[in-house]
Formats: structure tokens, C-alpha cells, sequence
């Protein structure tokens, strides 16, 4: 092993046990997504990616979420075009704690989904999916209220790790919103740190101006709630 790919993936292990060890809240940095997206791009040969820790269901699972959770559109390409399956594998290949987490996730949306619908989670109809999807999103506004009045979060010690979920209080979903936080999270950090996502926001990096100009509909904003404005 070169020294330059000892470094790379040691890098990519720093990164990827910094996930677990600060919850799905991390916000990865511009250069540490790249550094991620660069590996999986080294990984890919004539065009195709080799998944490292899933298997085949779960790369199929896990790419029919991120087509969920960032579809394509008019102006740009879904999630799955942008490489977050590979985003995903690359740091779960390096970390694995945050495998269990995606492993085990993978499977209960498939237990959930079989007592839903009799099949599991990819095999299902589209709105089969998004149906149990919104039914985890309305779960987790629930566990966040119910968090937030007894002074916890969801980081508590029941939801470390996919072996100690645990039904909270209220809801019989908290795992899939474990889960799907973790998945949600690192799907949109994928997206928006590849060309195609930098891409559909318009980011043009720093450069130099000739002349700064205020947008109109910000000077009226701050104008009509100015409290020095005569009415």
C-alpha cells in the first residue's frame, strides 16, 4: 500500500468515526465531502462502483432513498446521480459502528414495511414508500416535542447504535427515525456537495466584484420593518 493511500484512507477513517462519535448532527465540511466523493470515484472502474458493506438488497434499498429524498427534476439529477450510495458506502466502509447503523436500518424499513404492505421497503409501490416515509417524519416531530419537554434528545444512550433502539414513548417507530435521520442527513450532504448539486444552488465559489449590489427585495424587507419607517 502506497503512503499516499495509507493517508487517504486514514483521512477517511478520521471522518467517518467523527459521524458516530458527534451523532448525525456533524455537518461534514466542504473538504471533507470531497475527500469522501474523491474515494468513491477512485473505487469506480469503467464506470461502475463496487459497493464495500452492502449487499445487493441493501445498495437497492439504499439507492431507491436517496431517489426519495432528492429526486431528479427539470433542472438537475437525483441524489443517486450525484453518488450518494457511494458517499455513504465509502464512509460506512471506514466505521463500523455507522454500518450497523445503516445495515440494521436497512432491515427494519424492510420489517416495517412487510407488516405495511407484505413486501419489503424496495420492493414496494412508490407510494407505499413515501406513505411509511411521512409516517416517520410525523413520528420524529413527536419524539423531538416529547424530547424537548423532558429536557432530552434524540442522542440519548437508547438510540446508540442500531443494537440499542428502543421504542420511545408515543411512537413504535423510533428506529426508523434513527435510522432515517442518519440516512436523510447523509444523503443531502452527498447531493450538495457534488458538482451536480453545487450545480442546481448556483454556487460560484469566491471571486472578485467590481461592485457589490444590494437586491432590491432585501432593501424593501429590511425597509418595511424598520421601526424608524413613517408610516
Amino acid at each position: 500500500m502506497s503512503k499516499s493511500t495509507s493517508t487517504r484512507r486514514d483521512a477517511l477513517r478520521q471522518i467517518a468515526l467523527a459521524l458516530t462519535a458527534a451523532g448525525s448532527a456533524m455537518e461534514l465540511n466542504a473538504q471533507q465531502a470531497e475527500h469522501v466523493h474523491s474515494a468513491a470515484a477512485a473505487d469506480t472502474k469503467n464506470g461502475k462502483y463496487t459497493a464495500k458493506v452492502f449487499n445487493q438488497h441493501e445498495w437497492a434499498t439504499l439507492t431507491r432513498l436517496s431517489e426519495l429524498v432528492v429526486p431528479a427534476d427539470a433542472r438537475s439529477g437525483s441524489a443517486v446521480e450525484a453518488g450518494a450510495p457511494q458517499f455513504i458506502d465509502v464512509l460506512c466502509s471506514q466505521n463500523a459502528e455507522l454500518t450497523v447503523i445503516f445495515t440494521g436500518g436497512i432491515s427494519w424499513f424492510d420489517a416495517e414495511m412487510r407488516k405495511r404492505a407484505g413486501k419489503e421497503f424496495v420492493a414496494a409501490a412508490a407510494a407505499e414508500q413515501t406513505a411509511m416515509l411521512d409516517a416517520i417524519v410525523a413520528a420524529e416531530r413527536t419524539v423531538r416535542e416529547q424530547s424537548a419537554e423532558e429536557g432530552l434528545f434524540a442522542r440519548a444512550a437508547q438510540y446508540k447504535g442500531f443494537s440499542g433502539y428502543t421504542v420511545k414513548p408515543g411512537t413504535d417507530l423510533a428506529p426508523g427515525v434513527f435510522f432515517f435521520d442518519w440516512a436523510r442527513k447523509l444523503i443531502v450532504d452527498a447531493y450538495f456537495t457534488s458538482p451536480i448539486g453545487i450545480k442546481d444552488v448556483n454556487y460560484i465559489g469566491n471571486q472578485a466584484l467590481s461592485k457589490y449590489e444590494v437586491p432590491q427585495e432585501a432593501i424593501d424587507y429590511a425597509f418595511n420593518r424598520s421601526p424608524f419607517r413613517i408610516v
